[in-house]
C-alpha cells in the first residue's frame, strides 16, 4: 500500500481524474455484469419447452404467469405474444406487440456498455497528457533550476511522466477487456431473444391454423 501511495504521489495532478475515470468505468462494469448474468439469467430452451406444452393443453394463463415471475427480457417479450394470442388477435397484431415489446427490451440490454471503450480511450488520453506536462516540467524546471537539484527535478518531472502513463493503461486495459466480454454477452442474450421468440410465433401461428 505505501508503494502505490507513493506512486500514485509521484504521479501528481493527473492520477486523480484518472483515478475518477476508474471508478466510473468499475461502476459501469459491476452494473452490466449485475444486469447479464443474475438479472437476464435464464434458461431459454427449458422456458420456450415448458410454455409451448402449456399452450398445447389450453394452459395459456399458467403459461404467462411463469413468464411473468421470471421478469427477465425474454420472458417480457414471450409473455406479450401470449396475452395477444389469448386475445385471440391477428397474427399481424401479435407480431406487432412483440416487436413493441423489444425495441423497449433490447436497448437496455445494450444500455452503458460502450462507456467502457469510451472510458478506455479517456484514461489513456489523460495518461498521455500527463505524461506531456509531465515532460514539460521537467525540461522547462531543467532550464531553469540550480545545477544541484536538475537530477532531482528532472527526475520529479519524468515520474509524473512516467505514473500518468502506467496508471492511464492499468485502466483502459480492463475497461477494454470487460467492453469485449461485456459487449459479447449482450449480443448472446439478444440472438437468444430473437430465436426464442421467432420460435414462440411460429408456434402460435401454427397452433392457430391446426
Amino acid at each position: 500500500m505505501e508503494a502505490v501511495a507513493r506512486f500514485f504521489q509521484e504521479g501528481g495532478v493527473w492520477m486523480y481524474p484518472i483515478a475518477a475515470v476508474s471508478a466510473f468505468s468499475f461502476a459501469v462494469a459491476l452494473e452490466r455484469l449485475f444486469y447479464y448474468y443474475l438479472h437476464c439469467r435464464i434458461n431459454a430452451k427449458t422456458l420456450l419447452t415448458q410454455i409451448t406444452r402449456m399452450v398445447r393443453s389450453g394452459e395459456i394463463e399458467k403459461a404467462r404467469q411463469i413468464c411473468a415471475k421470471t421478469k427477465t427480457p425474454l420472458s417480457s417479450i414471450l409473455e406479450s405474444a401470449l396475452w395477444h394470442y389469448q386475445q385471440q388477435e391477428p397474427d399481424q397484431e401479435i407480431q406487432n406487440a412483440v416487436d413493441e415489446i423489444a425495441l423497449r427490451e433490447l436497448p437496455r440490454i445494450q444500455r452503458r456498455t460502450h462507456y467502457l471503450s469510451l472510458f478506455a480511450n479517456i484514461s489513456t488520453l489523460l495518461g498521455l497528457l500527463g505524461t506531456i506536462f509531465g515532460l514539460q516540467q521537467a525540461f522547462g524546471a531543467l532550464a531553469a533550476a540550480d545545477p544541484s537539484q536538475k537530477a532531482t527535478v528532472l527526475a520529479k518531472g519524468i515520474a509524473i511522466a512516467m505514473n500518468t502513463t502506467a496508471l492511464g493503461l492499468i485502466v483502459a486495459i480492463p475497461c477494454m477487456i470487460m467492453y469485449s466480454i461485456l459487449g459479447a454477452k449482450a449480443n448472446n442474450i439478444i440472438e437468444e431473444i430473437d430465436e426464442s421468440s421467432v420460435r414462440l410465433l411460429n408456434f402460435l401461428f401454427a397452433q392457430r391454423r391446426s
